[in-house]
């Protein structure tokens, strides 16, 4: 069987690129296809594998927004027709691919389009001329949207939230399997530590919502540590209470990161999030999550057990759930029971039942 995998563009190495890795441990001989790359930032698991993609789209990622309407364009232009099973890991128009009438096509739904669908008004500007342009286009690129999932084989959604998403806007049903995480590596620390700060890490962009937690700073009981990279960092700076101690970390290593994760007494995750990776691995150090209660967050938050749900996404709310967050202990061992169960190993298990069933 001919395989291809499909992925919108390679140029980080986030969530969507660990379950492209875990399908390229799958099918080592299968190419990708994806829009952007660049060679520099490849992760080492792809510097071996065949990829192919416009070369003179290469150096336009960071104007992809403007792109946005040709996009569905590219994507279908890949000549897929020698292929019995295509792949695709899409959170943008990677889902859109064009396969042989005889081919199968399973796409893994990382999220649908936000800046399309239900996020639009937190993306798109609302007044103005280009306000009116950019509705247009969105409103273009919903049809398109709508009118690629129907080409679909199989639709896997990577939490229920994005299964209901897929629901909502597609009208087609899902199979949910969560991504991969790395609980080999996130672990336990080898002896009890002091536990003295709560930690937010991740993407330093708007939807993430950090700023709800530093503003927040000064009610928590412990330091807050930021940790991360993006085009946020100076204005969560500027947002830190005066005379309230947040120590930022940009952009920390993974084994910085499972350091963090091994000392913070909770991790704060305040954003409405299609899954999240990040709950998952300071869980698999023991450290309990405060989270959110929406998204992909409800699929792993279990309240007194894993950590605590908050309902608003104020600093009241937040503060509150702070506050009950520390009238309850946490087993380290059952949090990183709780997180073996979304393994590497148990995704290609189940994707492989999929594929193969």
């Amino acid at each position: 069987m001919k395989v291809a995998i499909v992925h919108d563009w390679l140029v980080t190495y986030r969530g969507g690129e660990k379950v492209l890795e875990a399908l390229c441990e799958m099918y080592p001989s299968a190419p990708i296809y994806t829009l952007f790359y660049c060679e520099d930032e490849l992760p080492a698991f792809l510097r071996q594998r065949k990829v192919v993609a416009p070369a003179f789209l290469a150096k336009w990622f960071r104007y992809r927004k403007f792109l946005l309407p040709f996009l569905p364009s590219f994507i279908e232009s890949f000549d897929l027709d020698k292929y019995d099973l295509i792949l695709s890991t899409s959170s943008c128009v990677a889902k859109g691919a064009v396969c042989a009438p005889e081919a199968r096509h399973v796409s893994y739904i990382h999220s649908p389009m936000r800046y399309i669908w239900d996020q639009r008004t937190n993306y798109l500007p609302r007044r103005g001329v280009k306000a009116v342009l950019m509705h247009w286009v969105a409103h273009y690129m919903r049809i398109w949207d709508y009118m690629s999932s129907q080409r679909i084989d199989t639709l896997v959604a990577n939490s229920n939230f994005v299964a209901k998403r897929i629901s909502r806007y597609y009208s087609r049903d899902s199979v949910v399997i969560p991504p991969p995480v790395d609980v080999d590596f996130f672990e336990l620390p080898e002896e009890v530590v002091e536990r003295t700060y709560y930690l937010c890490f991740g993407a330093l962009v708007p939807y993430k919502r950090f700023d709800l937690v530093v503003r927040s700073a000064s009610g928590l009981k412990y330091k807050l540590i930021v940790a991360g990279k993006g085009e946020e960092l100076e204005r969560l700076k500027r947002m830190v209470p005066q005379g309230v101690q947040v120590d930022f970390i940009e952009n920390p290593s993974q084994g910085e990161l499972k350091r963090l994760y091994q000392g913070a007494r909770a991790l704060i995750f305040p954003g409405l999030e299609d899954f999240g990776i990040v709950p998952i691995e300071a869980m698999c150090c023991g450290t309990p999550v405060i989270a959110y209660g929406a998204g992909g967050a409800l699929d792993y938050v279990v309240p007194g057990i894993t950590g605590v749900l908050f309902e608003q996404q104020t600093t009241a709310a937040l503060i509150d759930a702070v506050d009950h967050f520390e009238q309850h202990t946490f087993d380290p061992g059952v949090l990183q029971n709780y997180a073996e169960k979304y393994s590497k190993q148990a995704f290609q298990h189940k994707m492989r039942e999929l594929l193969e069933g």
